[in-house]
């Protein structure tokens, strides 16, 4: 093999590797903003609960009346 060859090869070789990181990079990207986006919407959900049961329990002590001063 001559030296032309060889540097092309290598240089193809990097550009496979470079391109092997890359995409490896952009699936950890995906994954980490996929559980990050269901972190989020299970807080959201938590707090939907949070607020729902703080209502219940306001309309429960708004209906009682005024309590013992």
């Amino acid at each position: 093999m001559d030296r032309l060859a060889f540097l092309l090869n290598r240089r193809r070789d990097r550009r496979r590797v470079a391109a092997l990181r890359l995409h490896a990079a952009r699936a950890g990207f995906d994954r980490s903003s996929l559980a990050l986006r269901r972190a989020a919407l299970a807080h959201i959900d938590g707090q939907a609960l949070v607020g729902a049961t703080l209502r219940a329990t306001l309309a429960r002590l708004t209906a009682q009346g005024p309590g013992p001063a």
